[in-house]
Parts: C-alpha cells; sequence; structure tokens
C-alpha cells in the first residue's frame, strides 16, 4: 500500500522549472533527494508541504496524495482535504517557518492546536532536551538551535510523513547522530515515512532505503534516478587504471573521469539501466568484454563519488 505519492509534479519558479516528478513511498521508507544546488529539491519539498500551490502558473500540474488526501484544488472537497493532508506532514526546514519575534515555547501554544494530537508537554519537555532558551526569540536563536526548536515541534503530533530540507547542516556532530536515531525510530514503526533532503549524501547513504535524484540543466530539473542506493551502486563501478586505459574503454560505458598524474579513476556504467538517458542499453556486453587487467582494477563506487563523477562530466 502506497502511503505516499507525488504524480507528474510540474512546478514553475520565476525562470527555473521542476519537471514531471513521479515517485511513491510506503510506509516505513526513508527517502533521500539529492543534487547539485538549485536543482529542484527545495521547490519539490515546498510543492510537497502544499507552499507551493500547483496551478499559479499554466505549466503548472500534477497531483500529491499523502493518505489519501492530495493537494489538487479541482477537488471538490478541496478545502477539508487539505486541511487533512497538511495536518498530516511534519517538517523542519533550513528557513525557519516560525515567527522571528515569538519564543520557542509560544510556538508550540499558538501553533500546536491546529495540529490533532499535538502534546505540549512533550515540546516543553524537548526544548529542555534539545537546550533550547526559554527567554530568546526565535530570530535571535543560532540556526542549529532554530533546526532543534523545529524538530521538537514536529515529534510532538502524530505526523504520517516527516519532511526535512537540509535539516543537519547546521546541527553539530553529537546531535547529528541524534537526529538520525530520531529518524530510524519514527519509521520503525512502520506507520509513516520520511523524505530527507540533504548534500551529505555520505551520511544519507546510510541511512535511506531509496533516493530521488534530480539533475538541473537548461534552467529545468529532472529526475534522473528513483530507486535503491544499491541498485545505484550496482550500476557503476570505478576503474583505477593510467590515463591510457580510457582507450580501451567504450564511450557508452564512461560516465564520467578524474585525471591525475600517476593514475586516473574512471566511472564505469556496468550495463544498467543508464539513468541519464532513461533507457536499456548494451552496457552489460561491452562491460564484460573489457581488457581483464581492466578488469581486476575495479570497485564499488559511493554515493558521493557516483554524484561526484556524473555531475562533473555533466558540466564538462
Amino acid at each position: 500500500m502506497k502511503l505516499f505519492q507525488c504524480e507528474h509534479l510540474t512546478k514553475t519558479i520565476g525562470e527555473f522549472k521542476l519537471n514531471n516528478v513521479s515517485f511513491s513511498l510506503e510506509p516505513g521508507m526513508i527517502l533521500g533527494v539529492i543534487g547539485m544546488n538549485g536543482c529542484g529539491k527545495t521547490t519539490l519539498l515546498r510543492s510537497i508541504l502544499g507552499s507551493y500551490r500547483l496551478d499559479q502558473n499554466p505549466e503548472d500540474k500534477g497531483n500529491i496524495w499523502l493518505n489519501l488526501h492530495n493537494t489538487s484544488e479541482s477537488n471538490v472537497h478541496y478545502r477539508d482535504n487539505i486541511k487533512e493532508y497538511k495536518q498530516n506532514i511534519a517538517y523542519v526546514l533550513t528557513e525557519c517557518p516560525f515567527p522571528g519575534l515569538m519564543f520557542a515555547k509560544e510556538v508550540g501554544e499558538r501553533y500546536g492546536r491546529f495540529y490533532p494530537g499535538f502534546d505540549l508537554h512533550k515540546y516543553t519537555q524537548l526544548l529542555n532536551d534539545y537546550e533550547i532558551p526559554k527567554k530568546v526569540l526565535i530570530r535571535s536563536l543560532s540556526a542549529g538551535q532554530r533546526i532543534r526548536m523545529q524538530l521538537a515541534f514536529a515529534l510532538c503530533y502524530p505526523a504520517k510523513l516527516y519532511v526535512f530540507d537540509e535539516p543537519v547542516g547546521n546541527l553539530d556532530v553529537e546531535f547529528r547522530d541524534i537526529f538520525y536515531e530520531i529518524v530510524r525510530e519514527l519509521v520503525s514503526s512502520g506507520n509513516c515515512s520520511v523524505i530527507l533532503s540533504s548534500h551529505l549524501v555520505t551520511e544519507l547513504e546510510h541511512i535511506a532505503d531509496y533516493l530521488l535524484w534530480i539533475e538541473k540543466k537548461e534552467n529545468v530539473g529532472n529526475t534522473i534516478y528513483f530507486g535503491s542506493i544499491d541498485d545505484l551502486k550496482n550500476s557503476y563501478r570505478i576503474l583505477n587504471a593510467t590515463e591510457n586505459a580510457i582507450q580501451m574503454i567504450p564511450k557508452e560505458l564512461l560516465a564520467g573521469k578524474r585525471i591525475r598524474t600517476n593514475h586516473s579513476e574512471f566511472l564505469l556504467r556496468t550495463g544498467a539501466i543508464d539513468h541519464s538517458r532513461n533507457d536499456q542499453s548494451n552496457g552489460a556486453d561491452l562491460f564484460e568484454s573489457l581488457p581483464k587487467e581492466l578488469l581486476s582494477d575495479l570497485r564499488y563506487p559511493d554515493l558521493q563519488e557516483i554524484m561526484y563523477f556524473t555531475e562533473k562530466e555533466n558540466l564538462s
């Protein structure tokens, strides 16, 4: 059963267009959203949150469903639908959504009543646990404190979807570990899912079940991969060799390269789906035909290497 579905989402913001994004989540899943700055990650998450409407531009389209509620304004029960939709979402954003002239405790008192099941006592306790000062205005809190305050609020009502937009960049190492443990606990019940956008792909690799990878070209953000991390890593290998090895590599296999004086590294496709073109190539046969001296120098890449090589290649 699908808990969340995003169907053919297209959203235009100024000169930028997020184009035809589709994916779905089952309960208990953690989805990592990756891509370079400006690719559309925040546009996607704000559309999911309902902050961006899907009828503001002629090209905008798509449907977003959460627990049988959606954001479509064509629905005759739109007002009730969008209310229940938003009540099922909890979030932590890079830019704090709460007024800067409020104190942290006031946030729970004023906004908690809009979320059924909000536990004000738990919120107050979490503010203490997360060392959020009570007599300091939100605008005077540090970036890390504002993230921890939002997290405290998000954990105090029974949401179905948790949306975290670059939450860990301003957290210290100790609390970052606490955050990841909280995320694991959230999905362990099997009642909710998590969407987590992050530039720290090395850490994301160890917590996410699935990835949504968005790439920006000519001011358009497109999905180049949605699937499991293991499937993505299995689609590539790193070859350590001299620069001359490039003469022995079929161009269809070469996804990226890093040329150095003493040795070079090449990212090769193994013959799985070519995610940059969304088609099935004959790469498997080509890969198996590589010279034996090259096959012995292959290893699996990590997620950060795949991103580095492919995005560097696309920019060159």
